[in-house]
């Protein structure tokens, strides 16, 4: 049975189920505990008709790849899936949920991409173990039954939304083929803010490598020119205290005249989507996001 956000959140903090705090934990402590939490997300998930785990070369060691198909022996095309979790947290396991749902709504298969984490890596290792995806997928896609996969859509949450963003520009830039499209929830693309909370600022601090702003607009996309993208699908709730950085993003792609869509959920907060297995605004989300992307790639 559904329940509202509230309901939700209540629930998970009687039973004891809390993210983790960083800034007052070890690394090895708080990943533990955020592991704990994500796994709260991940229970009784539902059935899937195909999941493979694959590891690539990428440029300073093997990156994971998890690739679920909702339907086996068919030729499908393909969506690349990036984590949010702040770049220092999650896995490919953190949000297999919301990859699984992804890949029976839109009828898809789904390519999970576990990069680095910070601090140990910084930019622009996520990025580039991204874009060393995209081109595993052009060249080998074609061997896992993936089709047209030099052209997937790419679908991130927050952290993995802001990588998202900076893959397609960098592909842009360096007359690679572009993706089929975005798809990109609460985008985190902005930087680091001054009045931001202490953790938005140490998450930006742990992946640029330094404290305060930056001018880098590979790192922090919304710093960059937004012409020549493929068409972008925003989503965000209302209550995020980061969603000027998707309304930023949204009145710049206009400027540029990149073709888009803004969808705005009422009383929710960051991170939502996560929480599609108890939260029905939350799974008409990822449902209409899922339409959309298998709508870039039929288009």
């Amino acid at each position: 049975m559904f329940q509202t956000y509230f309901e939700s959140a209540r629930a998970m903090a009687d039973a004891g189920v809390k993210a983790a705090d960083p800034l007052t934990l070890a690394m090895p402590q708080a990943r533990a505990l955020q592991d704990a939490y994500f796994a709260h997300f991940n229970l009784d998930l539902p059935p899937i008709a195909q999941a493979l785990d694959l590891r690539i070369p990428g440029p300073v060691g093997d990156i994971g790849l998890r690739l679920y198909r909702p339907t086996a022996g068919t030729s499908l095309p393909v969506i690349v899936f990036v984590r949010g979790a702040g770049w220092w947290a999650g896995s490919l396991d953190s949000h297999a949920r919301t990859m699984i749902q992804l890949a029976i709504f839109s009828g898809c298969a789904v390519l999970g991409v576990d990069y680095r984490r910070t601090p140990e890596h910084r930019f622009p290792i996520q990025r580039d173990e991204l874009l060393t995806t995209l081109r595993w997928l052009r060249e080998q896609g074609a061997e896992h039954e993936l089709r047209d996969p030099g052209s997937p859509v790419i679908f991130g949450e927050s952290a993995g939304a802001t990588l998202c963003l900076s893959a397609a520009m960098a592909l842009r830039d360096r007359d690679e083929p572009a993706p089929a499209g975005l798809v990109l929830f609460y985008t985190n693309a902005g930087g680091p803010k001054p009045t931001a909370r202490a953790y938005s600022q140490w998450v930006w601090q742990q992946y640029l490598g330094h404290e305060g702003t930056s001018d880098d607009a590979s790192a922090v996309p919304l710093l960059g020119e937004m012409h020549g993208l493929p068409p972008v699908w925003l989503g965000a709730g209302e209550d995020d205290p980061l969603i000027t950085d998707t309304l930023e993003l949204e009145a710049r792609l206009s400027a540029a005249g990149v073709p888009h869509e803004l969808v705005r959920y009422p009383g929710l907060p960051h991170g939502f989507v996560m929480w599609s297995g108890s939260l029905a605004p939350a799974l008409d989300a990822l449902q209409t996001a899922s339409q959309a992307a298998a709508g870039f790639l039929r288009a």
